[in-house]
């Protein structure tokens, strides 16, 4: 065989063993790498051939990685992944802000346990039906809207048309007993204001600093995304 056959031969080799051993690393490659190798310079052209096949998928591996890291770094990429977040937080902002609007409409509806419509609501049925309008549908209790959506852990963080809710007067401060639909947030106060059905006052707009709200507040979700 000749010489530059032979180093051919074993630059494909040593090749494949680089590619193989980026990937797993595992000190077995190596051992069976060097074999290999070795019987190259013997004259055996096989493991040459298995050894390029056997570094195919590790390659593509190393080609896919290639990519994706590519994807990342990319100023483009990042641009539109950038624009579909903004266009994506806008439509959220638009259905929270018809959300709340609709809402406002029912200020001074009176308070019925057990209803939700424009002549009555309760709490639950409130946000059931509110929601409703935006073809957003909810279950009809309080204890199952707290199930519904995301949770928002600090009330930094919440956002118009998120739903916060309060133990109940009778239940204890951790059971869910009320539920009203963000409407305003200060995330320096970390504090918000809600619209809800009161049963003192009926359908009204509160802020969460009060004793009231303050002492019950149990947590909130996010059903709007």
């Amino acid at each position: 065989m000749r010489t530059k056959h032979i180093i051919a031969i074993a630059v494909v080799a040593v090749a494949g063993w680089m590619a193989a051993s980026h990937v797993n690393g595992l000190q077995a490659k190596y051992e069976q790498d060097v074999a290999d190798y070795t019987a190259v310079l013997e004259g055996d052209t096989l493991p040459v051939q298995a050894r390029v096949e056997a570094a195919r998928p590790s390659l593509e591996v190393i080609n896919l990685a290639k990519a994706i890291t590519s994807f990342r770094i990319d100023p483009a990429n990042q641009a539109d992944l950038a624009e579909a977040a903004a266009t994506s937080e806008l439509r959220r902002g638009n259905m929270a802000d018809q959300l709340i609007n609709t809402a406002m409409r029912f200020l001074g509806v009176p308070y019925r346990s057990g209803q939700s419509s424009p002549s009555g609501f309760d709490c639950s049925g409130f946000t059931n039906y509110v929601f409703k309008q935006q073809n957003i549908a909810l279950t009809r209790s309080s204890r199952s809207q707290y199930t519904e959506g995301n949770p928002v852990a600090d009330v930094a963080d919440l956002k118009k048309g998120d739903l916060v809710f309060f133990g109940g007067s009778r239940g204890g401060s951790s059971s869910i007993g009320h539920v009203g639909i963000v409407t305003e947030v200060n995330p320096d106060s970390r504090s918000f204001k809600f619209i809800h059905a009161s049963r003192s006052s009926g359908i009204k707009v509160d802020d969460s600093k009060q004793a009231y709200y303050s002492r019950r507040y149990v947590g909130a979700r996010r059903i709007l995304q």
